[in-house]
Order: structure tokens, then C-alpha cells, then sequence
């Protein structure tokens, strides 16, 4: 059996994501420690579409473009972010201090081409002059910062984790912007499971959060059950021009 909970995992908060996995134990003492992302597979697929997944953690595109039918949904972190939608997210738009060219004349930093924010939240007919695949949020937001880039699409709570853990980094960006709100992150689970012990425990475990962890992990307040129809329903979009 496997498990992760890989998509806000990042070495500064490894121990509350821990510490949160362990207080879903204590309600289904059966599930398997989380593996940490440097010990999933290189293809992520095949971690998520595994026979003996317990749960993970996807992205609305690639949930919607090519798991669903193979997985289980199991619900949807609610970060209550301002003006979204309970079990939403969005993007913020980050530029450096000093830009205002349009985007047309800007270089696109995205971490990958299967993420809902980093590239298919930019999709409402805009062209950038070039394009730069970074493989990671942060990585996009360093790109930015540096001058490698001049605008990237951030998921807000990974941004509202780089604030507190990075805020040398962050000092030097500006949210320019913001996205409509879509459905967030899918958590998933084989095909067959039956959702409802893991919802049951999984919000029992964030309410007995303590302040410290909850503010660490990006601040969750709770497990939304979306119907998959909404991720089901938006659109796909094309690839990033080479």
C-alpha cells in the first residue's frame, strides 16, 4: 500500500504534513506512512493510477485529462481563500517590481504542462513572447525573480507558502493579479475505494490540527466533496508552444 500527499509538500513543512498523516492514523490504523515526493516515482501517472494507492494528491488537469476514470475521488482541501469558493483555488500573477510591458512581450515561466495553475489557468487567448518549462511553482517564481522570466502563473497556496518560507523571495515579486477560481486539487485514491473512512478521518485529523501545523500547511480548514462533474467540465487545454 501507498500513500503521499505530495503537491504542498515542501521541506519546511514535512513535519506537519507528518504529524497531520499521523492523526488520519489514528482513525484507519491500516494506512501506510506517506512516502515523500523524492521517493514517488518518476512518472507520476503510474503512482496515481497504482492498484494499492491509499491517497494521494493530484492537479485538476491531469485528473481530468486522464486519471478520473481510473481513481477514486475523495474530496478537496478547503484553504478558504478570499473571494473562492470553499474547496477552490486560484492563480496569482507574478511579476517583478518593476514590470508593466503587456503580456504579449513577456516571458511565461510554467512548471509543467499538466498543471491547472501554472498553465491552463493562463488559457483566456493570451500569447507571451516565449515560454520556459521550470518544473516546480517556486522554480517559476525564482525564474521570475531573476530575470529568466518575466511573468509566471502561481497556484495561491503555494504562493501563500512561499511568503512564509521564502520571503526574501517573495519581496521581490508582485501579484499583478489574480485568476477566476476553479475546482483545487483532486485527493485520490484506487479505483474501488470506498471514500468515506478516508473523508471521515481526514477531516477529524484537520480539525485536531494545532495552530502552528495548520498555519504550515497552508492553512486548511476543512475537506470539500465536490461532484468530479466540475473538474470533469472544464477545458482541456493545448500544450505550450515548443
Amino acid at each position: 500500500m501507498i500513500a503521499s500527499l505530495p503537491m504542498y509538500w515542501r521541506a519546511e513543512n514535512a513535519a506537519s504534513w507528518t504529524r497531520y498523516w499521523q492523526a488520519v492514523r489514528l482513525h484507519l490504523p491500516d494506512l501506510p506512512d506517506l512516502t515523500p515526493p523524492e521517493g514517488l516515482p518518476t512518472d507520476w501517472d503510474a503512482h496515481w493510477r497504482a492498484y494499492d494507492l491509499r491517497l494521494s494528491q493530484t492537479c485538476g488537469l491531469p485528473y481530468r485529462a486522464r486519471l478520473h476514470p481510473h481513481v477514486t475521488y475523495i474530496g478537496s482541501f478547503d484553504f478558504a481563500l478570499p473571494d473562492t469558493p470553499a474547496g477552490y483555488y486560484h492563480s496569482v500573477v507574478l511579476t517583478r517590481l518593476d514590470e508593466n510591458r503587456p503580456h504579449a512581450a513577456l516571458r511565461l515561466a510554467y512548471n509543467a504542462a499538466d498543471s491547472q495553475s501554472g498553465w491552463a489557468a493562463t488559457k483566456k487567448g493570451q500569447s507571451f513572447a516565449s515560454y520556459l518549462c521550470t518544473g516546480a511553482h517556486r522554480a517559476s517564481a525564482i525564474a521570475v525573480a531573476d530575470g529568466g522570466a518575466d511573468i509566471a502563473y502561481v497556484d495561491a497556496v503555494t504562493w501563500r507558502l512561499l511568503t512564509l518560507i521564502d520571503p526574501d523571495l517573495t519581496a521581490q515579486l508582485t501579484v499583478a493579479e489574480r485568476t477566476a477560481p476553479t475546482p483545487g486539487l483532486p485527493l485520490i485514491a484506487a479505483a474501488g475505494t470506498d471514500p468515506g473512512p478516508l473523508r471521515t478521518a481526514m477531516t477529524a485529523a484537520l480539525h485536531a490540527l494545532t495552530d502552528d501545523d495548520r498555519r504550515d500547511l497552508g492553512s486548511p480548514k476543512g475537506l470539500v466533496v465536490l461532484d468530479p462533474k466540475t473538474y470533469l467540465d472544464m477545458p482541456i487545454p493545448a500544450s505550450p508552444p515548443a
